[in-house]
């Protein structure tokens, strides 16, 4: 079974920007925490997300949504679509259903 990351309370590296990440599902928060990156898969294409990104909202289709945490390389989850908005380095992951994908 997989492990599903924590938030992390070591600082990151000075001078590093993290975003603010929440996975909501129907059933509530999925996940929330800090994280470097967040790749999703909208129905455009990849959309990869650091911090000072542009204030977006976004379709998301069936993927894997990739998270870059300051205490775990990466973390990944498997979604069923939904939206994503990004605004002010916090990222808002709306899905229809959410599970952690076991790392390789």
């Amino acid at each position: 079974m997989p492990v599903a990351p924590s938030p992390s309370e070591t600082a990151a590296p000075v001078g590093e920007r993290l975003v603010s990440v929440e996975v909501v599902v129907p059933s509530g928060v999925f996940w929330s925490g800090p994280a470097r990156s967040v790749t999703v898969p909208s129905v455009s294409g990849t959309l990869g997300i650091l911090a000072r990104h542009q204030p977006v909202a976004a379709t998301l289709k069936a993927g894997r949504v990739r998270l870059r945490t300051p205490d775990r390389p990466t973390a990944e989850l498997r979604i069923g679509g939904g939206f994503v908005v990004v605004d002010d380095d916090e990222v808002t992951i709306l899905a229809d259903d959410a599970t952690w994908v076991q790392a390789r």
